[in-house]
């Protein structure tokens, strides 16, 4: 009985001996001198991509692993977490995410059952910045697609970049899992393109040489205007807006082998015509195609810019089609088959320019000071041309103003002729942006700039009032129109005239005239306050007066009319006093004038009193005779 309840006893302390946890101390073996991964306990982590030999451990054991160091079991304040939501990427591109750890931990990437399970080591504790890579999976060393951590295969190296699939990731700090989350590989998306064109002022910077950092391409989005029609020596632009190319693009080589990931760029004649090949340039560092190559891949973005200047450009327009081609080849990896991602099409033109004076190619000096011309040219938008205005005598004089061309392709310059010589023709032309641009024999042309004579023409009229018509006066400065009588009595003017040319000039006059007669007009140059004065002076050439004569039929005078007599026959009446009429102004009989140059006189400002003081003159006169018929 004795030994009965012995047996019993120690069959008890074994069983509570196998159902005890091993002791937190214990050691690892040397294979395990770094943490592995342990995998989660829950249900819901069960669920993800585990068989039954991946049942964990408990955590409170010894994890030892042949061949390693000895690490300790997790202690009760070990933390670790990733730095955010679940971690997206598409294929091909990397990917870059925070994981924090109190200790040395481990990363594990995926596991057995999608066939990619990578495990990385973090030393130390704090926080660690993990990349993938996921184009550059196919890498036998897991290392070269994984920076952050020391990194190795779990699984089988795979054979084509990782495929989009959810891969479930962990932490663990000494062996006991603290975070989970979950590695979206998503699909490559639809890449698109679009044309641009550049004009030749643009320098492209050197092509990128890595995914490091973006190029910077604020002065090419700065010039580049959305277009496919460019003149040769300009740059078509290429904006590809990528998926999934950001680690396999190598800017210094697209010529689709091993060395560029598949990747090709290739350019193409599309119409080379009947019994012609093609010609065709892939893209290569040293090809006759020359692409700058300018990543932006914090916005999916790559412009592929092409010098154009190389390019022969045909009689026939069709021949002068090209497309740029972006394509995978089966090098990549991500593709079966050679795949085109995108496609741009560009029309190749001769350079051409138009150009032409806003107004007239006469300019005369009251048209203002300046001289406007416009263009139309077959550069690029944002082009900027030289346009020139030259003259070799008397006085040389070369004129050079900038003009951008618009989004119409056309272009303006306005030239300042202040102080410019007078009296010349000039030559006016657009130089070309490049040596061969044949914009001087398309543009040039002779501009006259007029030093304008003074000019009046007077015709013979008959007029309606007290006022005449010069049919044309044309002042240098201003002034104004001054008539005369044959006496070279002034006998009226017209209101200020502007500099320039004017047409049907009306001139009041300063008192009634009658008859007909010559009257002489004459040009009087204004002293500067647009307000006239007898002491202007007149306009003259070679020392005569500017003017002009014409014959004036006025009216004729009004006459006196005797007032009828009454008689009787009973008593003899006295005559009735004859009605007085007025008399008319005395007009010297006229004779041809002598030349405008001898014209005398001093002239009579313009005047209303003057009509007035005359007309109260005739008044009196006839009261006068009428006084006087009462005496007689």
């Amino acid at each position: 009985m004795h030994s009965t309840r012995t047996l019993t006893a120690l069959a008890a302390v074994l069983l509570l001996v196998a159902a005890a946890p091993a002791p937190a101390f214990a050691l690892q073996t040397d294979e395990q001198t770094r943490p592995v991964s342990v995998d989660a306990r829950t249900d819901s982590v069960a669920a993800t991509d585990r068989t039954a030999s991946d049942a964990p451990a408990d955590p409170r054991r010894a994890v030892t692993a042949a061949g390693r160091g000895p690490t300790f079991a997790a202690q009760e304040d070990a933390s670790g977490s990733f730095g955010g939501d679940n971690v997206t990427v598409t294929r091909g591109d990397e990917v870059t995410f925070t994981v924090k750890h109190s200790g040395p931990a481990n990363l594990t990437i995926g596991g057995p059952n999608n066939g990619f399970n990578v495990r990385v080591a973090l030393g130390g504790g704090g926080s660690s910045e993990i990349t993938i890579d996921t184009y550059a999976t196919t890498a036998a060393d897991a290392d070269e697609f994984v920076e952050g951590g020391d990194a190795e295969w779990v699984s089988d190296p795979l054979s084509k970049p990782v495929e989009p699939a959810d891969y479930f990731m962990n932490v663990s700090v000494g062996g006991d899992e603290r975070a989970v989350t979950t590695l979206t590989v998503v699909p490559r998306g639809e890449t698109s393109a679009e044309s641009f064109i550049a004009p030749v002022s643009f320098e492209p910077p050197a092509s990128a040489t890595g995914t490091e950092s973006d190029a910077n391409v604020g002065e090419l989005t700065g010039v580049m205007t959305a277009s496919n029609r460019l003149a040769s020596g300009e740059y078509h632009v290429m904006r590809v807006h990528e998926s999934g190319l950001e680690t396999a693009l190598n800017p210094s080589e697209l010529s689709g082998d091993a060395a560029s990931n598949g990747v090709k760029l290739n350019l193409t004649q599309a119409s080379p015509g009947p019994n012609r090949d093609a010609e065709e340039y892939v893209v290569t560092e040293d090809a006759e195609a020359n692409v700058t190559v300018l990543p932006v891949l914090e916005r999916d973005t790559v412009y592929f810019v092409l010098d154009t200047s190389d390019l022969s450009v045909y009689d026939q327009t069709e021949r002068n089609a090209y497309e740029m081609q972006l394509t995978l080849t089966t090098e990549n990896g991500m593709v079966d088959e050679e795949t085109t991602l995108a496609t741009t099409t560009f029309q190749l033109v001769a350079p051409e320019a138009t150009l032409s004076p806003a107004n007239d190619s006469v300019h005369y000096p009251w048209e203002n000071d300046t001289f406007a011309v416009r263009g139309t040219t077959t550069r690029a938008p944002n082009t900027t041309l030289e346009v020139r205005l030259r003259s070799p005598k008397p006085d040389a004089f070369l004129l050079i103003e900038d003009a951008t061309v618009d989004g119409n392709r056309e272009y303006r310059a306005t030239f300042d002729l202040e102080g410019v010589t007078r009296g010349v023709n000039a030559t006016l032309w657009t130089e070309g942006v490049r040596d061969s641009d044949p914009f001087f024999l398309q543009t040039a042309q002779e501009v006259s700039l007029v030093a304008p004579n003074p000019h009046v023409r007077f015709e013979n009229q008959s007029p309606d009032g007290a006022r005449v018509r010069v049919a044309k006066a044309e002042l240098p400065d201003g002034g104004f129109v001054r008539v005369r009588d044959a006496d070279g009595n002034a006998v009226g003017r017209s209101s200020y005239l502007a500099a320039g040319r004017h047409r049907n000039v009306t001139a009041e006059l300063s008192l009634p005239l009658y008859d007909e007669q010559t009257l002489r007009a004459e040009l009087v140059a204004d002293d500067g306050d647009a307000a006239y004065s007898e002491n202007d002076s007149a306009y003259r050439e070679s020392g005569w007066v500017v003017n002009d004569t014409a014959r004036v039929s006025f009216g004729s005078p009004p006459t006196e009319t005797p007032s009828a007599t009454t008689t009787t026959t009973a008593t003899p009446t006295p005559t009735a006093t004859p009605t007085p009429t007025a008399t008319p102004y005395p007009v010297q009989s006229e004779a041809p004038l002598e030349p405008a140059g001898a014209a005398s006189g001093t002239g009579v400002p313009l005047s209303p009193a003057v009509a007035v003081v005359a007309i109260l003159a005739a008044a009196g006169l006839l009261v006068r005779r009428a006084e006087g018929g009462d005496d007689e």
